[in-house]
């Protein structure tokens, strides 16, 4: 039975809990958690967005410590065996009562009133007890004690797989680098939409809503946003679809493809179709893109996307990547393989990554992820060029997988990635570049360009 909402009742804190809780029973992306309830809450104000957001995003961030210092706290039970509204309502008041400057008391205060209100007065005076031991932890020593005893991870907030990869694939002082940077919200980068409008225009309106606008030599489309005195969604640039939400290394993936204006592209896991998008700005709308993928919801995103956008050169197509419905003999001049990846390197931006993805879930997308390119390749023609791109810092996602598919396919070889925002990927692939936020001010992302050599049709 739907809950019903007094929006005069209802706190920051509670909003948030409920938002945890439908992502913690429904399996939805935390920004998928956010729209359904601000869209069964009705919830439009934007601050009060914002705000919400905010301390979602950063309980989220730190869900393994959270839990910890509630573990220790309740002693005889873990926090994943409480009901979902009471589990995410002692989350967000431990969020509060050691990661920001509220006072203690207030926070559990809140706390305290939501259980009453939505549960008994008894568990009520539960999660009273809780807090009042939350508050007698001392953060700092609890790390302090766990690191000396292999609980690095803790200080952190990551699950420990991913600590023990990322400091195998990074020397230790750059892996905390890039952990302490995960716990920071990222930078703003937005695309102008040239099909719309140029960028002088939309550098003259981002600073008239006082935003610092930074333009990115390499990509002269990309602006980095500081400031401004209300989200870059609610300006008359974003609002007049004048700008988009894209991250540096996402854009510079279509950069690295380089479409020509009369050229023919595949793009083969399209949505929701940020570089779809950047590419037909790229070809002025001209020549013809082909973007596919399998999932309803997401491919009407897309539409509504390249619409928006103003998109004309675009034939969107619901279909299985591994079933191409292509006559014998079709060929492009570009294919982009952007595959459903680990999403390890977005951390930063996905923070909920972190407590759904594993070791065996990394290793069945690479096998996806290799099929798609393998498939993806079939389909380029001789003197072609075939990107491969995905937003994850694991070596089975990446260069080990750009290997088996040189050692399978001699009539491919890699290219120069340009241009060179990154650095060089790991295991001698020098062609291909890597991206990490702590290096970048961007996502962690891996691209690689190859070129089809061997004069053969498609089978």
């Amino acid at each position: 039975m739907p809950l019903k909402i007094n929006l005069e009742e209802i706190s920051r804190e509670e909003a948030a809990a409920e938002v945890l809780c439908l992502w913690d029973e429904q399996s939805q992306s935390l920004r998928g958690a956010m729209g359904q309830l601000a869209q069964d809450w009705q919830i439009e104000d934007w601050r009060i967005r914002t705000a919400i957001h905010s301390l979602v995003f950063e309980t989220i961030r730190r869900l393994n410590t959270i839990d910890f210092i509630l573990n220790q706290a309740l002693k005889k039970s873990q926090v994943t065996d409480l009901e979902p509204i009471i589990r995410n309502t002692l989350r967000v008041a431990t969020y509060l009562i050691h990661y920001t400057d509220t006072a203690p008391a207030l926070a559990t205060n809140e706390a305290v009133s939501i259980i009453k209100r939505r549960k008994t007065k008894r568990l009520a005076g539960f999660v009273n007890a809780v807090l009042r031991k939350v508050q007698q932890i001392n953060l700092n020593d609890m790390i302090t004690t766990f690191q000396k005893r292999g609980h690095e991870e803790l200080k952190y907030s990551v699950p420990r797989w991913l600590f023990d990869y990322i400091n195998q694939i990074l020397e230790p002082a750059e892996a905390e680098m890039f952990l302490s940077i995960s716990l920071q919200n990222p930078s703003v980068y937005v695309r102008v939409n040239t099909l719309n409008q140029q960028p002088k225009i939309t550098m003259h309106q981002l600073e008239q809503a006082q935003f610092l606008c930074t333009p990115i030599t390499d990509l002269p489309e990309m602006f980095r946003l500081q400031r401004g005195i209300k989200p870059v969604t609610q300006t008359d640039a974003y609002t007049q679809n004048a700008i988009y939400l894209q991250s540096l290394a996402s854009a510079l993936v279509s950069r690295i493809l380089n479409p020509g204006s009369n050229d023919i592209i595949l793009d083969l896991c399209a949505a929701p179709g940020s570089k779809t998008s950047h590419l037909a700005q790229l070809m002025k709308n001209q020549g013809s893109i082909l973007a596919l993928d399998n999932m309803p919801i997401r491919v009407q995103k897309m539409r509504r996307n390249l619409v928006r956008l103003g998109v004309r050169n675009t034939h969107v197509i619901l279909t299985n990547g591994f079933k191409l419905p292509f006559r014998d003999g079709f060929q492009a001049n570009h294919v982009l393989v952007d595959p459903p990846c680990s999403n390890t390197g977005v951390i930063q931006t996905r923070p909920e990554v972190k407590w759904t993805m594993t070791p065996e879930k990394v290793r069945q997308l690479s096998r996806i992820q290799s099929s798609l390119l393998d498939k993806g390749s079939k389909f380029v023609a001789p003197g072609g060029f075939v990107v491969y791109s995905t937003c994850s810092i694991t070596l089975d996602e990446n260069e080990h997988l750009i290997r088996d598919f040189l050692d399978a396919n001699p009539n491919f070889h890699l290219v120069s990635t340009q241009p060179q925002l990154g650095s060089e990927a790991f295991e001698g692939l020098a062609s291909c570049q890597r991206l990490f936020p702590h290096r970048n001010d961007t996502e962690g992302f891996f691209i690689a360009k190859f070129q089809r050599t061997q004069e053969k049709l498609v089978n």
